[in-house]
């Protein structure tokens, strides 16, 4: 009889884990697929170069700097800032942050990424003029 129990218990153990499992193995294809609609819509956009960093998507198009956030549920034109280049007047960094128009911020999280941004920024900015 207490074998019996023992197992049962194991039982619920096993089911608990595979359950915890199959949520976690959905939740990060789900993210994948988020990840993956942020890149096509920045390709479609003919962004030339894009990084991720502190949960959202920076990228270097045409006419404009883009950030999409990352979330749970994507919704591109809710999720999105633009700042067009001809609306930039000046930009700044600060700490781990590019400063646009000395109110607008856009995080990064290490400071690499930040210096090459701003430098890829700075070349946008000044063919723009």
């Amino acid at each position: 009889m207490y074998y019996l129990i023992y197992i049962g218990d194991r039982m619920i153990l096993i089911g608990l884990f595979v359950f915890i499992a199959f949520i976690v193995v959905s939740l990060n294809m789900y993210d994948n697929y988020n990840l993956q609609k942020i890149e096509d819509y920045i390709n479609k956009e003919k962004c030339e170069k894009y990084i991720y960093s502190k949960g959202s998507y920076k990228a270097l198009c045409e006419d404009k700097l883009l950030e999409i956030s990352n979330s749970f549920s994507i919704d591109i034109k809710k999720d999105k800032i633009e700042y067009n280049y001809k609306d930039i007047e000046s930009i700044e960094k600060e700490k781990k942050n590019i400063l646009i128009n000395d109110k607008n911020k856009i995080s990064f999280s290490k400071n690499e990424e930040i210096d090459e941004f701003y430098i890829q920024l700075e070349e946008k900015l000044n063919k723009q003029d």
